[in-house]
C-alpha cells in the first residue's frame, strides 16, 4: 500500500509543476513528473471538468494536489500568477488563443519568470488550419487514419503511402479472426494513442529542458499536440521510399494479412504467441498431454520464418496447425510451457487482471492506494525507473480544490514575510539560472550527451532516436551482422540521426573499443537479457566505480522478476497489460486486437529516454550517474492507466468498447455512411442531444422518445439508441452530414484512409519540420516523421539519415585515437566492421 507520508523522492524532487491542463495527454504527463518526485499542482476551474468522474482521473491525479482557482476573476487570477512566478514547469492545454485571453500565455509567465518551463499540448497546433479542432482522442485518431491503421493495411502503410503494390496482391488469405477479415470497416479504439503519444512527447520535452535549464539558464516552450502524438503512435511505420521493393526493407508484422499470433485456448482464453515458431509448439502438443518441460528454445533449430513477403504463405501452412494445438491445450498451460522453454506466450488479460498480477505488485509498476472515496484500488505504478533516485507515488488523487485553502495561505505567507522585508531586508531569490549572456545550446537540449545505443529491435533504439532528435551524438553499437536489420524499415526507422560502428563484442579487441566509447559517454542504455550484459563485462556493478558520472539504462520486456528472462516483445506486453483485450472489445465477446499502432515498443522507447534524461538533469544539479531502466509492459500500463480495479480485484464499472469495436458509446463512435465512408461522433456534451437530432433530421417519435429523454436514459438504453441511429446515419452522405455536424458545432471527423499517404506532402506539415528525409541505399529518398515535439528555445532536430551497420566505424576509431594499422587490425580480426556508404 502506498504510504502518503513519506515525502517525495525521484529525480525531479524540489520541482513544483502547475498542471491546468484537461484531458488525458496533459494529465497523464503530470502524472510521470508527479511519480518522479515533482509537486504538482492541479489547477482546477470552479465550473467544473467534464472529465473529473472518469475513472481515469483517478489514476492520472494520484499524487497531486488540488486548488480551485477562477483565472477570469481578476484576484485568482492574481493568485495564480503568483504561484506561476514560482513554477518550474506549467502544463497547459486550452484552446489556442484562450491563454492570451486570459492573460497566462508563455509570453507573459516567461516574463515574470524566465526559468519556466511552460508546455503547450493542443489539438492540432497553436496555429494552422486544423487549429481549432477538436482535440478528442477518437476524432484525432479518425481524422489521422489511425482507426484503419490499427487494424493493418493489406501489404502494409509503407505501400499505401508510397503507391506501390501490395506485394502477393493475389495472395488467399485464411479465416484469422483476430483479424477481423469479416468485419467491414475501421475500428474504433479504446486506447487513447493520440493522448497517449503526446504524453510522451511532452514529458521527454519537458525533462529535456530541465537538462537545458541547468547547463543555460533559460526556461522554454515545449509544445506538442494530438496530431503529433497520432504521428508519434504511427511510429516507423509511416515511410515513404523510393522504391519500396527494395531488398529486406519490406516486412509483413503489419500487414494485415499477417498472423499475428493469437491463439485461442481450450478454456476459451486467447494467448499471444510471438515471435511465432511453429515447431517447439507443435512437437509438444503431439500427444495428449501438453509436454511442458523440455529445451529452451533455440532460434537456429526447427522452422525459421523469416519477414519477407514470400514467407506469408509459410506462415498460413502453419496458421491451422498452430491453431489446432492450442486448441487443444487451456490457456494457463500454454503460458507454463512458453516459460519453460523461454518462447513467448502470454494470457490476453483484462487489465484488471494485470492489476491482481503480483510480480507486477511487487516491481511498483502497479501499486495499490487507498482513495478517500473508493478505497484501496490498484492501478498503474511508477513506470520510470531509478536506482539512486528512485520515484513513488506519494498518494491518491486528491478530491476537488482538496489544497486551495492551504495554497492561498501559503501566497498570503509569502506576502507578509514580503511586507516585514520591506525594511531592508533582502527578499530571497528564488534560484532561476537566468544570466546576463546564457549559454546557447546550438544542437539542441541535449548538445554536448553522447550516448552509446546497444539497443537491439524497435524498443531499445527507439529511445536512442528519441535523444538523437533532442540533439544527444547517439552512437549505434552494432554487431557485425546487423546490416540487414538496418535495411529493413523497421531499421532505418529507430536509426535516425545516429552513427554507428560495428563490434564483435566477443573479441576482447572490440570490447577494448567499445571502453574507449566508455570513456567518452554519459549514456549507455542496451535491452539485453538479463546476464548477458554482464557476460561481455558492461553490467551497471561492473562500470559503476570507473564511470560514475554514467547514466546506465537497461530497459526489458516485462519487469524486474519471475518474467525478466522470458523474451519480452511489444505483443506479448500489451497482451499482459491489457491492451489487447481493451481494444479487442474482447468482454462483450470480441477476439483480442494487437494494434499496429499500440506504442509497446515505442512507448518502451519514450519511457527510457525520458528516464536518461532525468537522470541527466539529476546529474547536472549533483553530479551523480545512476542506473535507470523501464520495460515495454511499463509502457502497455501507461496506455490502460484510465483503469483501475478494487483491492480485491473487483472490477470498476468504466467507458468500454463493444464487440464490433463501433464505440464507447452511441454518442461517441463509429457510424456508415450512405457513400460507404465511416464518421466517428463525440456528442459527448449533455445539451447537443437536440442539435444532434436536428442534424440528422431525426424523427418527431425520435425526438420524443422517452428512453432518450436525458442523459441517464440516454445511457442506460445506449445499445437501444446506437440501432436507432444507424440508420439515420445510413441514409447520409459523408459531404452533407459533416456540414450538418459542424453547422451546429457538433464534433466529428471522417475516418480517414488516405491521411498517411496525404501526410508527406502537407505543405502546414512540412512547414512545421514534422518531416524529416534522407537517401538511402536501395531505397533511394526515404522521408518519415521527424522531431515531434517542439522546443523553441533549444529545437532539436534530425541531424542525418537512419545509421547503417558499420557506417561509421572508421571515423569513431580514428576520433578514440587509433591509427591506420590499428584500425586495420581490428577489421582484419572481424573484431569491427567497416561497410561505408558511397
Amino acid at each position: 500500500m502506498v504510504d502518503s507520508t513519506l515525502p517525495r523522492r525521484g529525480p525531479l524532487a524540489g520541482l513544483t509543476v502547475l498542471d491546468v491542463s484537461r484531458g488525458a495527454a496533459g494529465s497523464m504527463t503530470t502524472m510521470l513528473l508527479a511519480d518522479s518526485g515533482a509537486d504538482v499542482l492541479r489547477i482546477e476551474s470552479p465550473h467544473g471538468d467534464p472529465g473529473r468522474d472518469d475513472v481515469a482521473h483517478t489514476v492520472w491525479h494520484r499524487g497531486k494536489r488540488s486548488a480551485v482557482l477562477d483565472l477570469d476573476d481578476a484576484s485568482q487570477r492574481a493568485a495564480f500568477l503568483r504561484l506561476a512566478a514560482q513554477a518550474d514547469v506549467l502544463v497547459e492545454s486550452f484552446e489556442p488563443g484562450e491563454t492570451t485571453r486570459l492573460g497566462i500565455d508563455e509570453p507573459q509567465l516567461r516574463a515574470g519568470n524566465p526559468g519556466l518551463v511552460y508546455c503547450s499540448i493542443t489539438g492540432y497546433g497553436a496555429d494552422g488550419p486544423d487549429a481549432h479542432r477538436a482535440a478528442v482522442d477518437a476524432l484525432v485518431a479518425a481524422r489521422t487514419g489511425l482507426q484503419w491503421e490499427s487494424r493493418g493495411i493489406v501489404g502494409t502503410a509503407l505501400n499505401r503511402i508510397s503507391g506501390a503494390e501490395s506485394p502477393l496482391a493475389d495472395l488467399e488469405v485464411p479465416d484469422l479472426p483476430a483479424s477481423r477479415f469479416d468485419q467491414d470497416g475501421p475500428v474504433f479504439l479504446r486506447s487513447m494513442w493520440p493522448s497517449v503519444g503526446a504524453a510522451y512527447l511532452a514529458t521527454a520535452g519537458v525533462s529535456a529542458a530541465l537538462r537545458a535549464r541547468e547547463v543555460t539558464g533559460l526556461g522554454e516552450h515545449v509544445r506538442t499536440s494530438l496530431l503529433q502524438g497520432a504521428m508519434a503512435a504511427a511510429g516507423p511505420n509511416w515511410q515513404r521510399v523510393d522504391d519500396v521493393t527494395a531488398a529486406g526493407y519490406w516486412m509483413w508484422v503489419t500487414d494485415r494479412r499477417a498472423p499475428e499470433g493469437l491463439f485461442e485456448c481450450a478454456d476459451g482464453r486467447w494467448v499471444h504467441f510471438w515471435t511465432i515458431r511453429p515447431t517447439p509448439v507443435l512437437d509438444a502438443a503431439e500427444g495428449d498431454e501438453l509436454v511442458i518441460d523440455g529445451p529452451a528454445d533455440d532460434m537456429r533449430a526447427g522452422v525459421r520464418i523469416g519477414m519477407d513477403a514470400e514467407e506469408l504463405p509459410i506462415l498460413y501452412m502453419y496458421q491451422e496447425q498452430l491453431a489446432a494445438a492450442f486448441r487443444r491445450f487451456p490457456s494457463d498451460q500454454w503460458v507454463a510451457f512458453g516459460a519453460a522453454r523461454k518462447l513467448g506466450i502470454a494470457q490476453v488479460r483484462s487489465p484488471e487482471e494485470a492489476f491482481a498480477d503480483q510480480a507486477l505488485l511487487d516491481h511498483g509498476c502497479v501499486v495499490e492506494v487507498a482513495d478517500p472515496d473508493a478505497g484501496p484500488i490498484r492501478h498503474a505504478g511508477v513506470l520510470l525507473e531509478f536506482a539512486a533516485t528512485p520515484g513513488a507515488v506519494t498518494g491518491p488523487a486528491p478530491r476537488r480544490g482538496e489544497h486551495t485553502s492551504e495554497v492561498l495561505a501559503a501566497l498570503a505567507g509569502e506576502g507578509e514575510a514580503a511586507a516585514d522585508r520591506s525594511a531592508g531586508e533582502q527578499a530571497p531569490t528564488r534560484p532561476t539560472a537566468a544570466v546576463d549572456a546564457p549559454r546557447r545550446l546550438a544542437g539542441g537540449p541535449l548538445d554536448g550527451i553522447r550516448v552509446l545505443d546497444l539497443g537491439i529491435g524497435v524498443a531499445g533504439p527507439w529511445g536512442g532516436r528519441v535523444l538523437a532528435d533532442l540533439g544527444a551524438d547517439v552512437i549505434k553499437v552494432h554487431a557485425l551482422h546487423d546490416g540487414y536489420w538496418t535495411g529493413t524499415h523497421l531499421g532505418l526507422g529507430t536509426n535516425w540521426g545516429k552513427r554507428s560502428i560495428a563490434l564483435n563484442l566477443k573479441d576482447p579487441a572490440a570490447r577494448e573499443v567499445l571502453e574507449r566509447l566508455l570513456a567518452t559517454a554519459d549514456v549507455l542504455a542496451h535491452n539485453m537479457r538479463p546476464g548477458a550484459a554482464e557476460r561481455l563485462g558492461i553490467g551497471y556493478e561492473q562500470l559503476r566505480e570507473r564511470y560514475p558520472r554514467l547514466v546506465y539504462c537497461h530497459t526489458r520486456g516485462f519487469e524486474d522478476g519471475p518474467r525478466s528472462s522470458q523474451p519480452g516483445t511489444d505483443q506479448t506486453a500489451n497482451a499482459l497489460a491489457g491492451t489487447e483485450y481493451e481494444d479487442g472489445g474482447c468482454r462483450f465477446g470480441g477476439p483480442p486486437l494487437w494494434s499496429r499502432v499500440n506504442m509497446g515498443d515505442t512507448g518502451n522507447g519514450y519511457l527510457w529516454a525520458t528516464a536518461v534524461l532525468q537522470a541527466l538533469y539529476h546529474r547536472e544539479r549533483t553530479g551523480q550517474g545512476q542506473r535507470v531502466g523501464t520495460a515495454i509492459i511499463n509502457a502497455a500500463l501507461l496506455a490502460t492507466s484510465y483503469a483501475y480495479s478494487r483491492a480485491d480485484g473487483t472490477p470498476v464499472d468504466r467507458p468500454q468498447i463493444d464487440a464490433r469495436q463501433r464505440g464507447l458509446s452511441a454518442l461517441h463512435g463509429l457510424y456508415r455512411l450512405a457513400d460507404d465512408a465511416w464518421l466517428t461522433i463525440a456528442v459527448v456534451d449533455d445539451g447537443s442531444w437536440p442539435d444532434l437530432c436536428d442534424a440528422l433530421e431525426a424523427p418527431a417519435e425520435l425526438r420524443g422518445d422517452s428512453r432518450f429523454a436525458d442523459p441517464t436514459l440516454r445511457r442506460a438504453h445506449d445499445a437501444e439508441l446506437r440501432a436507432v441511429l444507424e440508420p439515420l446515419f445510413a441514409r447520409r452522405s459523408a459531404e452533407d452530414v459533416v456540414a450538418a455536424f459542424e453547422k451546429r458545432n457538433l464534433p466529428c471527423e471522417l475516418s480517414s484512409t488516405t491521411f498517411s499517404r496525404e501526410l508527406f506532402d502537407d505543405p502546414d506539415i512540412r512547414a512545421r519540420g514534422w518531416i524529416a528525409t534522407a537517401q538511402r541505399p536501395g531505397v533511394g529518398r526515404i522521408e518519415q516523421p521527424g522531431v515531434l515535439v517542439d522546443l523553441v528555445t533549444h529545437p532539436g532536430r534530425v541531424s542525418g539519415p537512419p545509421c547503417l551497420a558499420g557506417e561509421h566505424t572508421r571515423p569513431i576509431l580514428t576520433e578514440l585515437g587509433y591509427d591506420e594499422a590499428s584500425i586495420a587490425a581490428l577489421l582484419d580480426a572481424r573484431a569491427a566492421l567497416d561497410a561505408p556508404v558511397a
